[in-house]
């Protein structure tokens, strides 16, 4: 990484780059080395599994990881989301996909008679 930030540098010097792009590319760089190079690609190949029972109603979703994981920020701010999940944390699940967590990770028997499940398989 430092080498590229160098080269940036250099650029910058010689009137190729503004600083604010410059700015953009070191900070998009640091970033990069940041984040895990490699991800578990067995552990994202599979999927969050929410299965709901309520009132008759049943309802099965099954979701890849990798699609939960790109989505997670737009997954908070979905209200329906909430509302179907029985009170479970959305930022509980994404941290469980974060730290490749396997098996149930909520399991609610209400006493009303609803369930709400959602597991990593």
């Amino acid at each position: 990484m430092e080498n590229e930030i160098m080269k940036v540098l250099e650029l910058v010097q010689e009137g190729k780059l503004s600083n604010s792009e410059a700015a953009e590319i070191i900070s998009t760089l640091k970033e990069e080395a940041a984040s895990p190079a490699v991800e578990n690609n067995s552990y994202m190949s599979k999927s969050l599994k929410v299965i709901i029972d309520s009132d008759g109603d049943k309802v099965n979703v099954n979701l890849p990881l990798k699609l939960v994981k790109s989505l997670h920020g737009a997954i908070e701010n979905i209200p329906a989301v909430q509302e179907h999940l029985g009170g479970a944390d959305i930022n509980l699940i994404l941290d469980a996909i974060s730290n490749n967590v396997e098996g149930p990770i909520v399991d609610v028997d209400s006493a009303k008679g609803e369930i709400v499940k959602i597991v990593i398989e």
